[in-house]
């Protein structure tokens, strides 16, 4: 069974089939490729994975490790890794033309593995995959090994329930363990290539999965993590005048979380007769430069520095910000602006820059701009009357 299982898994990350046989037969104790090596953490489980034919390489010399797994890819690895534990045979096939992974978010739909619908062919976070991967096999092939309990998982703040579920049964079973001393997830980190080796290898094999344990700390602290020159504190997405995020860093939209929780936002105005949407979503850090560039143009540095991000320094192009309705500041004593302030919070998001914070964010009171953090976070924040950077024992200065 176990080399039936390894051998029908060659198939499940949209390589050859053949390449991924030939793989799994192969005998060669070294990789061949260029950008895996030995000192890297992750060189044994890309071993295995390849030599058992369960991932392939990009190309014969390249693996690719930091290349992103998306969440089309992942609902197709944990269809066909269920599918094979329950009939003992993958039969199921991607579809032609664009949407080739419906037959596999049907299936997992209709299995209880998939709870929602997600941007399919966008970069998968880690704690998403986590939770999907948590229900593709049966509770009893997921059996747990370390002591694990609930908390120990230092930056799952503001992680639905249900996901933050997910990612605790895969910590739970040896086939996740987050990175660092503390074993921190990354929640909104996007998933590598490497790490599904990793992952893969100790799904299937419970030979391979590791033993540790957590504990809850008595005194929770803040916890700066910087992943792919991105910024977590307490596992939230951070970026201000302080924290930057890379150019290359571009989801291409509103996250489909911020995206999904905007639109009940505006579902729930439209309840009690009101109209909220967005004017401006994700931007890009050259749309971003170009915009920075004119305000300096217009207004001169400083004056721009209130009201405008410098590329690279504007949560829009994290695709967790919008603002919405009306640009200005008499938006806030309007019955739509009254009740976002209000409400907002109920659907995860905080008004970002409030009135009379300038010094602590950096930024002039925008009662238009909204940060999504997810529903527990935001109502934390929003209850301690604190702005992100206040909650979150960080600042918003500029270098220079």
């Amino acid at each position: 069974m176990k080399k039936s299982l390894i051998v029908l898994l060659s198939l499940l990350l949209l390589v050859p089939c053949a390449s991924c046989a030939a793989a799994a037969e192969a005998d060669s104790s070294t990789l061949p490729f260029d950008d895996v090596s030995p000192s890297d953490w992750f060189y044994g489980d890309v071993l295995t994975a390849w030599q058992s034919g369960l991932i392939n390489g990009k190309s014969e010399t390249l693996f690719a490790p930091d290349g992103s797994l998306t969440y089309a890819e992942a609902v197709k690895l944990a269809a066909c890794m269920n599918q094979l534990a329950a009939e003992g045979a993958v039969t199921l096939a991607a579809d032609t033309g664009s949407e080739w992974y419906r037959p596999y978010v049907t299936y997992c739909a209709e299995r209880g593995i998939l709870l929602e619908d997600y941007a399919w062919n966008q970069p998968a976070e880690r704690a998403v995959y986590m939770e999907i991967f948590s229900r593709a096999l049966p509770a009893d092939a997921l059996w747990p090994i370390n002591e694990v309990p609930d908390g120990s998982i230092p930056d799952l703040g503001g992680v639905p329930e249900k996901t933050a579920a997910g990612v605790y049964a895969l910590y739970r079973a040896g086939v996740a363990q987050g990175t660092g001393s503390d074993h921190a997830c990354a929640p909104w980190a996007n998933v590598k290539r490497s790490e599904v080796a990793a992952i893969l290898t100790r799904m299937m094999d419970p030979e391979k999965r590791i033993s540790f344990s957590l504990s809850v700390p008595a005194e929770p602290e803040h916890r700066i993590e910087v992943i792919d020159g991105v910024t977590y504190v307490d596992g939230i997405l951070v970026v201000n005048k302080t924290y930057s995020i890379p150019a290359s860093y571009a989801p291409g939209d509103l996250t489909w979380e911020c995206r999904t929780a905007l639109d009940a936002l505006s579902a729930g105005a439209a309840a009690n007769g009101l109209s909220i949407y967005a004017i401006s979503g994700y931007r890009s850090y050259e749309y971003q430069l170009g915009l920075y560039d004119r305000y300096v143009a217009r207004d001169g540095k400083a004056e721009a520095d209130r009201y405008s991000a410098r590329a690279g320094h504007s949560e829009h192009q994290t695709g967790l910000a919008v603002d919405v309705n009306s640009l200005e500041y008499a938006f806030a004593d309007t019955p739509e602006g009254q009740w976002l302030a209000a409400h907002c919070a109920e659907y995860g998001f905080i008004l970002r820059y409030p009135e009379g914070k300038e010094e602590i964010t950096g930024y002039r009171y925008e009662p238009w701009h909204i940060r999504y953090l997810g529903v527990e976070t935001a109502k934390k924040v929003a209850e301690s009357g604190l702005t992100l950077e206040e909650y979150l024992g960080v600042t918003s200065q500029y270098a220079d």
